[in-house]
């Protein structure tokens, strides 16, 4: 069997005579490249987001591969071998969406083996500059102007999520009471949305900024939690503003509220539309699973779950597809079954991470159990 071999040549964009030349292998991803950039020219990227762009073009959503801290297409599961790319042709790489160190990656030679290459291998090293300068350090406190007024619609944001977050510890008539909650929510999040004008750019800086706040993943949240408070047309509204962000997710979602709704025609086509254009294939195969659990048809949530386990790639993705597959067991009354499938679940946990390591699932994501809730509210409420 034949391996394929990149020749890849990496320069800062701002100093073009400066390169450093790697072979890698065609079953490396993005992730990996971004790993090579970084220790070539002696970067740091402990604090930083980064991005590859594969059409060349900085900020081209269509061709954005993303730092998998971040919403959108992953770097990490971007294989080299997959991506079509021939020789002449020219990827931009981003670190830090603040002050944004530009990178050119240039295919140089694409050739097959017959072993694979065990790691990348550097193959030319040209020029003494390392890294483009260094900006002048600014005031760490201060926000940066392009983003101050951002910062502020933000925070009033957070802020009504705060108070959601009080709430859900308070007694069971909390749902009730956190309605109007929601509605401001919804109301903020569409002033900040507007203000950020579909610009991807903006908006993930915005989210690098707030780091700590969980800006995005709280924003990713919030259609499905109106929906529990049937404020469905808010949430169309809203998932529609953020499919800029994260188009997948947020059409997977669209179709999940529209089913809530008792639209089910529409939510139906949503999904058709969704696994006919999915890049993330496990990823629109659980959002169709969710949809038809939410029009009460379980045997087909079953059978998309099961579709979503096989095309899970990462360890964590097989995790969740275990745990949504067992909740759609349970509501079926297969206890055995589901048993079997969180056995499996635990074991694929316990086999990927040490005793002190956070949960598989993000505390601020919704629980995968199917509760709506985030998971440190559901499952994740004990560790």
């Amino acid at each position: 069997m034949a391996h394929r071999i990149y020749r890849l040549s990496i320069s800062p964009e701002d100093v073009p005579a400066v390169r450093r030349v790697i072979d890698v292998d065609g079953r490396s991803s993005l992730a990996d490249v971004h790993d090579q950039i970084v220790a070539l020219y002696g970067l740091d990227d402990s604090d930083h987001f980064y991005a590859f762009f594969t059409s060349g073009r900085y900020w081209d959503e269509q061709s954005a591969y993303f730092d998998p801290r971040v919403e959108g297409a992953r770097a990490d599961r971007a294989l080299l071998f997959r991506l079509k790319l021939a020789p002449g042709r020219t990827c931009a790489y981003l670190l830090d969406f603040g002050t944004e160190q530009r990178f050119t990656v240039t295919v140089e030679a694409v050739s097959d083996t017959e072993q694979p290459l065990s790691a990348p291998r550097l193959v030319e090293s040209v020029g003494d500059v390392a890294t483009p300068p260094e900006p002048p350090a600014a005031d760490a406190d201060a926000d940066p102007p392009e983003l101050a007024e951002l910062v502020v619609l933000a925070e009033a944001f957070l802020e009504t999520m705060a108070e959601l977050d009080e709430l859900a510890a308070e007694p069971a008539d909390a749902l009730d009471r956190s309605a109007p909650v929601l509605r401001a929510a919804a109301a903020a999040a569409a002033k900040l949305l507007a203000a950020v004008e579909g610009d991807s750019k903006l908006f993930f800086r915005l989210d690098d900024w707030l780091l700590e706040r969980s800006l995005a993943a709280q924003l990713f949240d919030l259609p499905l939690e109106l929906s529990h408070v049937a404020e469905y047309e808010s949430a169309l509204s809203l998932a529609r503003a953020l499919v800029f962000a994260d188009r997948e997710m947020m059409q997977g979602d669209l179709a999940i509220v529209l089913a809530k709704a008792g639209r089910r025609d529409e939510a139906l086509s949503q999904v058709e539309q969704n696994l006919a254009s999915a890049e993330d294939a496990a990823l629109a195969e659980t959002k169709a699973g969710e949809t038809h659990r939410a029009l009460g048809d379980l045997p087909a949530a079953e059978a998309y779950f099961r579709r979503a386990l096989v095309e899970a790639k990462t360890t964590t993705d097989r995790i969740q597809a275990h745990i949504r597959l067992a909740s759609c067991l349970f509501d079926q009354g297969r206890e055995a079954e589901a048993n079997e499938v969180l056995k499996s679940a635990r074991a694929l946990e316990k086999k990927s991470a040490p005793p002190s390591a956070p949960p598989a699932v993000g505390r601020n994501e919704p629980c995968p159990c199917g509760s709506g809730k985030k998971y440190k509210k559901c499952h994740g409420a004990s560790g």
